[in-house]
């Protein structure tokens, strides 16, 4: 299996779960104490492209072999299912997170009464999808 990164597999951000989303989501909707709050979820630790293969290969038990892209080939990628605009600004954070991109925020946890799960947690549930 191939996992591919978009350039600078070294480039990291705090992936959050989409469960941890669902759950903050629901929380919020179920408790008025939510209304009109404004909550930044991110996943507990910043992770690599080239760690998340890692992760899903240790998953797997098999390898799992990291590509890097480069941003001409990710954007010829990208342009196939959306606009050049969106392809590029995607680009563009992903290659260099602001500071704010990389911050860890307490807010999953205020919400939901525990840390945010990390990727590992992810990919275990998710795993039939790499088989």
């Amino acid at each position: 299996m191939t996992w591919g990164g978009v350039v600078g597999s070294t480039i990291g951000v705090p992936v959050v779960d989409p469960a941890d989303i669902a759950e903050v989501a629901a929380a919020c909707l179920l408790d008025n104490q939510h209304t009109g709050g404004v909550y930044e979820l991110t996943g507990p630790e910043v992770i690599t492209p080239r760690r998340q293969a890692e992760t899903i290969a240790a998953a797997l038990g098999s390898p799992v072999r990291f590509h890097d892209l480069t941003r001409e080939e990710a954007n010829a990628e990208m342009v196939r299912f959306v606009p050049a605009e969106l392809a590029d600004d995607t680009l563009d954070i992903i290659g260099s997170p602001n500071p704010a991109e990389l911050q860890i925020s307490p807010d999953v946890e205020r919400v939901l009464g525990r840390a945010p799960r990390p990727f590992a947690d992810w990919v275990a549930r998710n795993i039939a999808a790499f088989r």
